[in-house]
């Protein structure tokens, strides 16, 4: 019989192969349902070596003849070659009888050595791996409650709010802890029991409806359960760590799970484009996370991310939830696979033969060959036949080759001036759209990649208008493109954009332009009108035109110039900017959006101007140009005032002279004298502001925080340090209410301290507090300097408050 660990491996094999075939085969089914599949195909893996050992066998004469068996060369009644007498060197009776005397075999004996030693080596060698793989998932455990412990938990209404709401939604009647750290740059949730969502530390600044979205993708997570299937498929990986089908299969689980959990927010209202765009904008600060990644699952991981952002904007596809019944129709499905394979032992035919004419004890019983098996040299004609077999499939898969080349072909259908095109391209594409005086819709369609083939594209004129339709067939599994539509229609015409992804340029057309691509630049040129339209990510350039309405990205710089009319841009994470243009919400000049980099623009006659020096990652010093109209309208966090976002690195302005909103995902900030309102976060690092005329909040995840204060004005200071010293440095006539809070923890190893050259009442808790994580006791301020007035706001944990008069 087949040993039980080969057996074992060949089995392993078939039920992994077989899940990967039948999830891709329910490829229009909801990814509930292929999750499903998934996770009993790991179910059966692990619990396959326990279901082999008990169930009984059932021997299969499949194999062929082997040498153990017996040869054409020996009878049944010839004595087995073991039992022949041994020869030996030098015996005088083998060399009468004219035997030749024959030597040791020393090679065979070296084999036997190291098929012994592979033999103890591979058990050793499969459990490091295990170890390996268990240490890396307990490191990964321990780093997150580490991270969980550290975190600030978000208690305030409005977080409360919407996630009683969400949890109400979800059906998730166990707590759920809501926090924010510094240490993750995209919203994940992991705990089955107690179950945690950590959200990265500028979720403070999100919007109520991305908050909203965002905790109902994680509280689907929690609801399904999917921390615990990715323990249990992490355990899986950790048993049969060699198998590279187990890890295939583990990363098409977590694929699906994100996938479900997207429909399920698709399915409480959200609108797909929408929900593209958040999840844009929520990768695009996403990095790797290492071993807690793989016990966590968050929100978004770039690798996943072009197939989810179709999957959402599929309106075709299902996005049902797996029902009741399907789990216990999982399990018996499963069962009904899992018992008879792990049953099933392929015999030796010739030997199963042997052993059931062996009850005769003379030997004398005739030995008869088994049931021939058809082989391709028993036959010639059998050869030739499978050969032609092979030739035909061979032809087919050729055909289907070529099916799906490349190809290009003309449409056109008659329309009016001021109709509307309407755009279904459930495929995706290029669309370029130009205008001409023909009254009618022509499109010269060209088709490339995979799913060419299985394209099909139709125009059909629709009063006055016309409607260009491109999807897949049903069933079809190659549904990779790169199409291509260039598309020319009269100059006054009305277009509306459905697209699963793919640029769209718009030149010398007036009308009305609105609808949204799964991702891709836009690019709009001499046209005329009202616009709406958005892209899920890529640039957006409109120059030369006459538009009212906006053009938005969820990733990606727009730059509108030379445009009249009120056309507004917003970008996920990028810069917009306006040249020779006029911004909707600030005036003539430059906007600046949000994400990295900055811009140098001039403004209109009558507006004032302020140069400011900026200084990125870098090093490099870009000098840039800040306009007020005069009107009141500013650019930035104050009336004229600089606003950066960065994903991540230092960030240092050396003036803010009408104030400054900076953050960035990680890294040191530096403000130099600045006015107005002064706004900075970052997620680790120092800040370092100042002298300051107005009012500052600083908030660090981590890192020390220092302030300088200067004016007799009234400031309202508001400090938050995950684990660092805070230093003030305020006027000597200060007029302010101090809410000072320092904590220590149980392992810092000496008690905190709030200093200051004012007289203070400083009181201290009596008991470690452990709500939070971590037991720690409070040092407290709270009273009033001078006259009292604005708040003074300070908390920090494990670092000292020092409070100091300036000159």
């Amino acid at each position: 019989m087949i040993p039980f660990i080969p057996a074992l491996m060949a089995k392993l094999t078939v039920i992994l192969a077989g899940g990967l075939a039948v999830a891709s085969a329910m490829r229009s089914l909801a990814p509930s349902q292929r999750h499903l599949v998934l996770l009993a195909t790991l179910v059966c893996g692990l619990t396959l070596p326990a279901v082999m050992l008990v169930s009984p066998q059932w021997n299969v004469g499949l194999l062929p003849q082997s040498s153990g068996a017996l040869s054409p060369a020996t009878g049944p009644g010839t004595p087995p070659i073991s039992n022949a007498p041994s020869l030996r060197v030098g015996d005088a009776a083998s060399e009468r009888n004219g035997i030749i005397p024959v030597t040791p075999n020393v090679h065979a004996q070296s084999e036997s050595d190291a098929e012994n030693w592979a033999a103890m080596s591979i058990p050793i060698l499969w459990a490091l791996g295990v170890f390996g793989v268990l240490c890396w998932l307990v490191v990964g455990r321990v780093r997150l409650s580490r991270i969980g412990r550290s975190s600030w938990q978000l208690t305030d209404h409005d977080w409360k709010r919407i996630l009683d709401d969400v949890r109400a939604e979800a059906g998730v009647t166990r707590v759920v802890r809501l926090s924010s750290s510094p240490f993750v740059s995209t919203p994940l949730t992991w705990g089955w029991l107690s179950p945690v969502v950590l959200v990265p530390e500028d979720a403070l600044d999100w919007s109520d409806d991305h908050r909203r979205i965002v905790l109902r993708h994680e509280l689907a997570h929690i609801a399904r359960k999917d921390s615990f299937t990715q323990l249990l498929a992490g355990f899986v990986c950790a048993i049969y760590w060699f198998h590279p089908l187990v890890w295939m299969l583990e990363r098409r689980l977590r694929a699906e799970c994100e996938r479900a959990c997207d429909d399920r927010v698709v399915s409480l209202g959200t609108p797909p484009a929408e929900y593209a765009s958040h999840l844009l904008e929520v990768a695009r600060s996403a990095r790797a996370f290492g071993a807690p990644g793989f016990l966590s699952v968050a929100m978004a991981r770039p690798s996943q991310l072009e197939g989810r952002l179709l999957a959402v904007l599929n309106g075709s596809r299902r996005r049902v939830a797996t029902s009741r019944a399907a789990k216990p129709l999982a399990v018996a499905v499963s069962a009904l696979v899992l018992l008879p394979l792990a049953a099933f032992n392929p015999v030796d035919r010739a030997r199963e033969s042997v052993a059931s004419t062996a009850t005769d004890r003379s030997g004398l019983t005739p030995h008869r060959a088994g049931p021939s098996t058809l082989s391709p040299n028993s036959s010639p004609v059998a050869k030739t036949l499978a050969a032609k077999k092979l030739t035909s499939a061979a032809d087919e898969k050729s055909a289907n080759r070529f099916q799906g080349a490349d190809s290009t072909f003309q449409l056109s259908a008659p329309v009016k001036s001021g109709g509307t095109l309407e755009l279904d391209l459930r495929t995706g594409g290029t669309i370029t759209i130009t205008s001409w005086d023909r009254p009618e819709v022509q499109v010269r369609a060209v088709l490339r990649g995979r799913g060419a083939g299985d394209t099909r594209v139709s125009l059909r004129p629709d009063e006055g208008g016309a409607t260009l339709e491109s999807h897949f067939i049903q069933g079809s599994r190659n549904q990779s493109s790169s199409h291509q539509f260039i598309i020319e229609l009269p100059r006054n015409f009305n277009v509306r954009i459905k697209s699963a992804g793919g640029s769209v340029s718009i030149s010398n057309v007036a009308g009305t332009f609105t609808g949204n691509t799964g991702g891709g630049e836009i690019t709009i040129r001499n046209a005329d009108g009202d616009i709406d339209l958005h892209s899920g990510g890529g640039e957006v350039n409109v120059s030369d035109s006459n538009l009212n309405g906006s053009v938005t990205t969820g990733g990606g710089l727009v730059r509108i110039v030379r445009v009249n009319g009120s056309l507004r841009g917003s970008s996920g994470s990028g810069p917009v900017i306006y040249t020779d243009s006029r911004d909707p919400n600030h005036g003539a000049g430059v906007g600046i959006g949000k994400g990295q980099g900055v811009s140098i623009a001039t403004s209109d006659g009558g507006s004032s101007v302020s140069a400011t020096t900026v200084k990125g990652a870098n090093g490099k010093a870009t000098t840039t140009t800040y306009v007020d109209d005069g009107a009141g309208r500013d650019y930035g966090y104050g009336r004229g005032g600089i606003r950066m976002d960065a994903a991540g690195g230092p960030l240092s302005v050396e003036s803010a002279p009408n104030g400054a909103r900076i953050t960035t995902g990680g890294g040191r900030i530096r403000i130099g004298p600045s006015g107005g309102e002064v706004f900075a976060q970052t997620g680790g690092g120092s800040i370092d502001i100042g002298p300051a005329a107005g009012s500052v909040a600083a908030h660090t995840g981590s890192g020390d925080v220092t302030i300088q204060l200067t004016g007799s004005s009234s400031h309202t200071v508001d400090v938050t340090s995950g684990n660092g010293n805070v230093t003030l440095i305020v006027p000597s006539d200060l007029n302010a209410t101090l809410e000072l809070e320092t904590a220590y923890t149980e392992n810092h190893g000496r008690k905190t301290r709030i200093v200051s050259d004012w007289p203070l009442s400083i009181t201290e808790t009596d008991t470690w507090d452990d709500s939070h994580g971590t037991p720690r006791k409070y040092v407290r301020v709270r009273q009033n300097i001078g006259k009292g007035g604005a708040v003074i706001r300070v908390r920090t944990t494990n670092g000292d408050i020092e409070l100091k008069r300036g000159r």
